[in-house]
């Protein structure tokens, strides 16, 4: 059996990772980089309209043969991690006749994604996979775990061929609202594991700016319960941990959650999921504010607005009961209540990677608003890396999704480190 990391041996996102056996191929993620040659963030605004074949010759798609719509395709599948487009944002380019294996939530959200025409990722030939449920594919035996993860229904595969097993980790952490599935595998990891594909996004970071989910929620609550003020939050729609964080600490501390009509359509597909998912209809914390954007017309024009409108809160309700607030922000939002003066006296909570702030902050500091950053990692921490390879005790740690995979060394002394490059194909 082969390996081929085509992308992520020193990089985070864009990952893409073949596994070759005698009579079968299959890809895990086929990922959207987030930096480009220069190290800078990549512009994905700038590929489009491109060629395949322009693509590769830049380096943006990988070069693989049977890969591709218009070749004659060669792999029995591709494996989806999360819905996080780093990790499946070129699946376009991927030949439809190759089946896709992803779990539920990972499925509703890329399907979402495609709906407001934030991707080009049509999903067409899916299986959904289930936690533990083992399947095959060719030579390959497959396994989903589902994992701790900012990203909604994540998953890390163990992949059987020949004798050997290898464990690809995709992205995961230990201290989120499913940290106990990190801590089951730690009590339970697969046995005899051979490689250990392992993601060392916090590798070469200061962990100690760093927190849980569960301190998240207990720090926005005692904000919320102490300021007495409109407060605008700025997080992903997509990161359900930390809207359930947001909920939780208003109805602990009596405010009211506003979130935009997009963001309930996300959570009104995701309960298909988890009926412990937060609706906009659940009753007072959680209202929606018909913002207009081409999300509110999109929803609109196919006839699902109306779902919400029980939940509705106007301009004037939001004026009259801003202190009793958590309104999540959004560009229309944020800039449809600059024009209407409902900024003052307001404060913002920045809940996202920091990198992103420098984008932001212009607005805020404009409208002479504070803010305050309360977030955690949705990567595992240096430590829970460590007891996530000392638990699986693999014969090889493979470095993946990282900028610093030299430090492996450093951080996993007891594991010998095979440390590939993109593109080479090496013999497991």
């Amino acid at each position: 059996m082969k390996l081929i990391i085509h992308r992520g041996t020193h990089e985070i996102g864009g990952s893409c990772i073949e596994l070759v056996s005698a009579n079968s191929r299959i890809l895990l993620d086929f990922g959207l980089p987030l930096v480009d040659s220069n190290n800078e963030q990549f512009d994905s605004k700038k590929i489009r309209g491109k060629s395949k074949d322009d693509l590769i010759e830049t380096g943006v798609l990988p070069r693989i043969k049977g890969l591709y719509r218009d070749e004659t395709p060669s792999f029995d599948a591709i494996l989806l991690s999360h819905p996080h487009q780093d990790h499946y944002g070129l699946l376009s380019y991927a030949n439809p006749r190759i089946p896709v294996y992803l779990s539920k939530g990972c499925r509703i959200l890329v399907e979402v994604s495609h709906f407001f025409n934030q991707t080009g990722c049509e999903l067409k030939n899916i299986e959904t996979v289930e936690d533990g449920h083992s399947f095959k594919k060719g030579d390959f035996t497959i396994t989903p775990f589902v994992v701790d993860h900012a990203g909604f229904d994540a998953l890390g595969f163990l992949v059987e061929c020949g004798g050997k097993k290898i464990y690809y980790s995709g992205d995961f952490r230990g201290h989120g609202r499913k940290s106990k599935l990190f801590f089951k595998m730690l009590r339970n990891p697969p046995e005899n594991v051979d490689y250990l594909i392992l993601e060392g996004t916090m590798i070469g970071r200061d962990e100690g700016q760093y927190g849980t989910e569960d301190g998240i929620e207990t720090k926005l609550a005692s904000l919320f319960k102490s300021e007495n003020r409109l407060f605008f939050i700025a997080c992903s729609s997509q990161n359900i941990d930390r809207i359930v964080s947001i909920y939780r600490a208003c109805k602990e501390s009596g405010r009211t959650f506003v979130i935009d009509p997009y963001t309930a359509y996300i959570l009104d597909r995701l309960k298909e999921v988890s009926e412990k998912i937060p609706q906009a209809t659940w009753g007072k914390t959680m209202k929606v504010f018909f913002v207009k954007s081409s999300h509110t017309d999109k929803l609109a024009g196919n006839k699902i607005l109306y779902k919400y409108k029980s939940a509705k809160i106007t301009y004037d309700e939001i004026r009259e009961a801003g202190n009793r607030l958590v309104v999540k922000s959004s560009y229309y939002l944020r800039e449809s209540f600059a024009r209407r003066k409902l900024m003052p006296g307001s404060k913002l909570i920045y809940s996202m990677w920091e990198g992103y702030w420098d984008k932001e902050k212009d607005f805020w500091e404009t409208n002479s608003v504070p803010f305050e950053m309360v977030h955690c990692s949705g990567h595992a921490y240096i430590s829970e890396l460590q007891a996530f390879a000392g638990a699986l005790k693999p014969k090889w740690i493979i470095p993946n999704h990282t900028f610093s995979p030299e430090k492996y060394k450093e951080y996993f002394g007891r594991h010998r480190i095979l440390q590939a490059k993109d593109g080479e194909a090496i013999t497991l």
